[in-house]
């Protein structure tokens, strides 16, 4: 597994904790108990955070029920497993952890599928048989108790390997899985020592937000890492070495006036990697900016601030706090947790590159079926919405004529439709030696010809969104692809 799969994937987890505990309404900040982030984190850790909930519920001026909305759009239908105890509706006044005022959070990244030690600790007042009672309520199944060093620990009846929790005293409770339980209790007790390594200094240097995390890069994650895709982004003209050297990342948030003002820190092992990375974050910038269609993204990107210390490297940006809403829809949303048949990008990240490639179009008012061999009038050419036929193509280069009604169905399940119109052989060419160097084409990329564009042009069409070029520019194809691909759509299949 690569480094940016391990990394989406903590965002995501992170990204979920965020939003749920953003649910908890009321309660008192200062009720934190007697653990922190740092006090009862295992050194087996590689992964820790903090969320201050009942701060970012009245920050970012979110509604229970607009919460609620969002994280019900993007999540599973099957209330099996820890998603029957846990509800969304629990999280709401009245429910069972109504009153969270802060979340830490810990785990180990392997290179493994799954996220096998992790742990929350809710931060509140619990008083542990109603909570436990509740629990089995909602879920209706049976929690089991088992006592370690003088803490009651509970499991699910019918897999105890599944995780466990416990009420570490009325103002902590724990919920986690392989064994972080036992270590937590380990630690509270005196007979284990809690992380106090880079990482935790990595946490603590992001000083106290709204909200903050640290990720120890796992060795193997690096030596995995595959960034043939990054690499074409404006065919940057320097070494990606520098990832295998990434040490340690940090990213925190904190409130000033009307912005989150975000801070990511990279410890590098060396200099030389941090000052490659520099280089590497100033060019994406450099061309983002030449593509701009928006000024408010434009001002984001000139506040900026990249600062580097020997082998430390330190991002700022500051973010409207009213954009703050879309971005958490964004990792709740469907592209983000779970894709068919691929991983594009869905971060938030990549909400900021999309607006530094393309258009976007209005969305047609009629994006239904219509029988195949039916012609459709679409008010642009070529379309990115509008009604369209009931089977699209298959992913692929094509050097025969698709019809617009076909490729509209792939814009709907969110692939990328490059049209170009060259009478010049060696473009069709060069086109496709560019797409076959992505990778993401496979999966999410139709190529056809298309006399309806000037003669020489080459346009680039997600749902919703438009690019258009002269001639062949494996950069901006490749940002095109990078930024939108599985992205948009009402539906995300890959072709």
């Amino acid at each position: 597994m690569g480094i940016s799969r391990s990394i989406k994937r903590t965002t995501l987890a992170a990204g979920l904790l965020l939003m749920i505990l953003a649910i908890a309404c009321g309660g008192d900040s200062g009720s934190d108990g007697d653990g922190s982030a740092v006090s009862l984190v295992p050194q087996r850790a590689n992964v820790v955070g903090s969320v201050a909930a009942n701060q970012a519920l009245e920050a970012f001026d979110f509604g229970a029920d607009e919460l609620v909305e969002m994280l019900s759009s993007g999540s599973s239908e099957d209330d099996d497993g820890i998603g029957k105890f846990f509800k969304i509706e629990q999280f709401q006044t009245g429910g069972l952890f109504e009153d969270i005022s802060r979340a830490d959070f810990f785990g180990e990244i392997t290179d493994d599928d799954d996220v096998e030690y992790f742990a929350i600790l809710l931060h509140g007042s619990f008083d542990e048989a109603s909570l436990i009672t509740g629990l089995e309520s909602v879920s209706g199944e049976d929690l089991v108790q088992q006592v370690y060093k003088g803490s009651n620990v509970y499991y699910p009846a019918g897999d105890a390997d599944e995780f466990e929790l416990s009420v570490l005293d009325s103002s902590t409770f724990a919920v986690g899985t392989g064994g972080a339980i036992n270590d937590i209790i380990d630690i509270k007790v005196g007979d284990a020592d809690p992380a106090s390594d880079s990482l935790i200094d990595a946490l603590n240097d992001l000083d106290s937000g709204i909200f903050g995390f640290a990720l120890k890069v796992p060795a193997d994650l690096a030596e995995d890492a595959d960034l043939g895709s990054i690499s074409q982004l404006g065919d940057l003209p320097i070494s990606l070495d520098f990832i295998s050297a990434l040490d340690i990342v940090g990213l925190g948030g904190d409130l000033d006036g009307d912005s989150l003002n975000l801070k990511v820190t990279m410890e590098f092992n060396d200099e030389d990697a941090a000052e490659s990375f520099e280089g590497f974050i100033g060019g994406i910038a450099a061309l983002a900016s030449g593509f701009l269609p928006d000024p408010d993204t434009a001002g984001l990107l000139e506040g900026l601030i990249i600062d580097r210390d020997g082998s430390r490297l330190t991002i700022e940006i500051a973010v409207p706090v009213v954009n703050i809403p879309g971005l958490f829809s964004d990792l709740t949303s469907p592209a983000s947790i779970e894709t068919f048949g691929g991983t594009p990008p869905g971060t938030p990240e990549i909400r900021v590159i999309s607006t530094a490639i393309g258009q976007p179009v209005p969305i047609l008012q009629s994006v239904s079926h219509v029988p195949e061999g039916q012609k459709v009038g679409y008010s642009d050419a070529p379309p990115t919405s509008g009604e369209h036929w009931s089977r699209p193509a298959s992913c692929g280069f094509y050097t025969e004529d698709l019809p617009d009604e076909r490729i509209v169905h792939n814009l709907e399940h969110g692939n990328i439709v490059v049209s170009y119109n060259f009478t010049n052989p060696a473009q069709v060419t060069g086109l496709r030696d560019a797409l076959e160097d992505i990778e993401l084409f496979d999966d999410w990329g139709v190529a056809r010809p298309y006399d309806r564009i000037a003669d020489g042009q080459v346009a680039i069409a997600a749902w919703g969104h438009l690019h258009t070029m002269n001639g062949v520019s494996p950069g901006e194809l490749a940002l095109f692809f990078e930024a939108l691909a599985g992205v948009n759509g009402p539906e995300r299949f890959t072709c």
